[in-house]
């Protein structure tokens, strides 16, 4: 059999905050790599790989041939459309997708307000209106940090349903749960610093927010 490949950085961080023995939907898979990853290192019992078109999965299932991984189910379909109750899913992956397309999913699925449940989210962009909806309804980031991938910065988190909303400032979307003292994050809310600069040219009311995210991470 091939050796397992190796997961990039910003896939790697999704898997280290699934749960162990987890039973696992990855949500707009990409060849399955995530799931059978986890399934062939053993840190995950079950899994299903979802996708809205046929050709991920097409691509998956030769992923699950290659190395061997039979405790895989793929799926046809919309964001969490495909998942039952009776899935008895523990953790689901949303990942390589924009905040607003991620906010919708959770959103739309009643499966997602279960307290027990653990999302992890990777925004390709627009990380802040994700965190946004997610506190406007009830969800709660338990734990977040940010990775360089093939060149690029990712913010990783894993989210949990707790039913309460939480009144946040207007800064809080642009810095969720990161530790300010990590390199590695300071440089994703500094690239949130540079484009609401260059958005406060053409609206200079968002300049308190530029000055008070420069305050934080000084």
């Amino acid at each position: 059999m091939d050796k397992l490949f190796c997961l990039d950085e910003r896939l790697k961080k999704c898997a280290s905050l699934v749960q162990e023995s987890a039973r696992l939907v990855d949500v707009g898979t990409d060849h399955a790599y995530l799931p059978v990853w986890l399934l062939k290192s053993e840190k995950i019992s079950f899994a299903i790989a979802s996708d809205i078109n046929e050709k991920p999965l097409e691509n998956g299932r030769l992923t699950a041939e290659k190395y061997e991984v039979n405790n895989i189910e793929f799926r046809l379909g919309s964001g969490l459309e495909t998942i039952t109750a009776e899935d008895n899913i523990s953790d689901v992956v949303i990942a390589g997708m924009g905040g607003e397309v991620i906010s919708a999913i959770i959103d739309e699925s009643p499966l997602t307000r279960n307290k027990s449940l653990n999302l992890i989210l990777q925004p390709m962009t627009k990380s802040e209106q994700l965190i946004s909806f997610l506190y406007e309804n009830g969800f709660e980031i338990k734990e977040q940090s940010c990775v360089i991938s093939k060149g690029k910065i990712y913010t990783v988190m894993a989210v949990r349903y707790s039913g309460d909303t939480i009144k946040t400032d207007d800064a809080f979307p642009y810095l969720g749960k990161l530790d300010i003292k990590d390199e590695t994050n300071l440089i994703f809310i500094r690239t949130h610093i540079k484009h609401l600069e260059n958005k406060s040219r053409g609206d200079s009311s968002l300049l308190p927010l530029v000055n008070k995210l420069k305050r934080v991470i000084e």
